[in-house]
This record gives structure tokens, sequence and C-alpha cells, in this order.
């Protein structure tokens, strides 16, 4: 099952007070729900993939308004193996359209529906029931979205998630909009609003654990890089070693110590060369004097060579 599906068996459990469920019902009805007339009888179709959605839609329409409904399925063509549920309303149409202002102006109505707190998490709750998708948590990237087709509705969605200070964008969809939040701690926070209270602890129990484990690699791979450097640098230090000692007879001592040291310790870092150098010359020197003499090294192989260049 996956995360966003997860929430929303979660979110469909949550019980509602009257308020709650008309705010929950206006949501579903302005967001999944059409009005269309067949054979002169109006009718109000709801629309989801979810049979567990469109049983609370059900229960909503069976408590508000007593409404006659039917059940029909509709296979998707871009999606195999999924279906859509229809919930057809067939009566009281005219007293839900003028409930909620459907035909004439439905945001006003769905604000007057969405004064408290509380109505509004009913309302957001039903939102992402209807047209809201969340990403796994242990994917590549933290997204929770709301999709409205109309532009006024999404911007009413927002103000609403805002409400909350969520920080809600807007972006244009194809046939659409979607109001969507990035930010891991803004989506737990919008879990917790609507009420998905497990949910939220997953989310985060997930989140933890895949964070922890990025940095986890992002160490090993830093690490991993600075090696590779390491040995490089080595590798080159060894050849600018062996040039000097071709075609160099006298060398001075601070310089033979380092270059005999290197020798010695192919894959050392500068760190433990500088261990090195103290426990076998029993000297001291700074990791800047002992980086100054290997590059005094590299400056002597390389005027070598030009010397050596017809």
């Amino acid at each position: 099952m996956s995360f966003a599906r997860t929430v929303k068996e979660e979110l469909v459990s949550i019980p509602a007070s009257l308020d709650e469920q008309l705010a929950e019902f206006a949501a579903f009805l302005n967001l999944s729900t059409e009005f269309h007339i067949e054979n002169r009888q109006k009718m109000l179709d709801f629309k989801t993939n979810n049979p567990t959605v469109a049983k609370r839609f059900l229960q909503l329409v069976r408590s508000l308004y007593q409404a006659e409904t039917s059940l029909m399925t509709k296979k998707q063509v871009r999606l195999k193996r999924r279906q859509t549920v229809i919930i057809r309303l067939t009566s009281k149409i005219d007293d839900i359209i003028n409930e909620h202002s459907l035909m004439d102006n439905p945001l006003e109505s769905q604000d007057v529906l969405t004064q408290s707190e509380d109505q509004k998490r009913a309302y957001l709750r039903a939102a992402f029931l209807a047209a809201g998708s969340v990403n796994h948590p242990k994917t590549a990237e933290y997204h929770l979205e709301i999709y409205a087709q109309q532009p006024d509705q999404i911007v009413f969605l927002q103000q609403l998630m805002n409400a909350f200070d969520l920080n809600a964008r807007i972006i244009e969809r194809r046939n659409g909009y979607i109001t969507y939040l990035k930010d891991a701690e803004k989506i737990s926070h919008f879990l917790a609003v609507t009420g998905a209270q497990n949910s939220v602890f997953q989310f985060e129990d997930l989140r933890i654990k895949r964070d922890f484990n990025n940095s986890i690699n992002r160490v090993m791979n830093c690490e991993i890089a600075n090696e590779k450097k390491t040995i490089i640098a080595a590798n080159e230090q060894i050849k600018d070693i062996e040039v000097i000692e071709k075609y160099l007879k006298t060398i001075d001592n601070k310089t033979q110590q380092v270059m005999t040291l290197r020798k010695a310790n192919p894959e050392a870092n500068l760190r433990e060369l500088v261990e090195k150098f103290e426990e076998t010359y029993q000297e001291t020197i700074s990791r800047s004097g002992m980086n100054h003499r290997l590059v005094k090294i590299r400056q002597m192989a390389n005027q070598i060579r030009e010397g050596l260049k017809p």
C-alpha cells in the first residue's frame, strides 16, 4: 500500500461533528463532483479511485441529505487495474446546489463553512482525500499536493493551508492547478492538522531513518573522495621523489627525511605523515611545515623535468 493510501485510510476513520461534516462535504462537492442532466433529471457524480474515500462521501450524503444514490465503476484507460468509483446522487440535488451555492458563488459558501479552525481542518482533510497525494518519505524528495481545476479554488485551498503556517505554493499543471508542500516539516504538520496522527509518526520515523542514512552516505562519500585525493597526491609525490633521486646527488637532510618517509608510507595522508615523522625522527613538525616540504619536493622535480626537455 502506498503512503498516500495509508494516510487516506486513517483520515476516513476520523469522526466529525455536523459542522465538520458540512465542511468535508463542501470539499468533496467542489473538488471531485460533477453536475449534469440526463433524461431531464439533475444528477451529481462524485468520482474517486479510492473505494474507502467513496465510502466516506456516501456516509456524508446519507447523514446530511438522505439523498438517493447509485454506485458505478469505470475502468481507467491510462491506469491499468484501477477503477474509478462513481457515486451518483439522484435526489435532493436542488437542496445541495442551493445550500452550497454551487451554481452561483461556491467559494463564498465554502468560506462560510470554514470559519472555525476545526472546520478548516475538516475541509483540508476531505480535500486531500478527494484530490491529494503525498510521496512516500523513502523517495528522493518530499512532496504533498492537492489538485483543483479552477484557479480561484486552488487559491482558496492555499489560503486554508497557510492559515496553519504551511507556506503552501501554487503551480499550474495540465488541465488545472496544484497547491503543494516540499518541506518535510510542513508535510508532517499538514498530516497533523488533518488528524492523521499515526501517519505523522510513520512519516517522521521514516524521514529520520532516511535523513540519517543520507548523512552517513554523504560522510562516507566525502571520506572516499578524500582518500582518493590522498592516494593520487601520494603517487604523484613518489614519482617526484623518483625523479629527484635519479638526477640529484646531493639532497638536504630535511627534504631527504620527508622523501624517505613518503616512500615508506605511500598511502598516508598529511596528518598521518606528521605523526610518522615525529615518531621516526623524534622531531616536532606542523602540518603546514610538512606540506611546505612536499611542495618543495614537487618544485625540485619540476625543475629537473624542465631541465631535461630538449
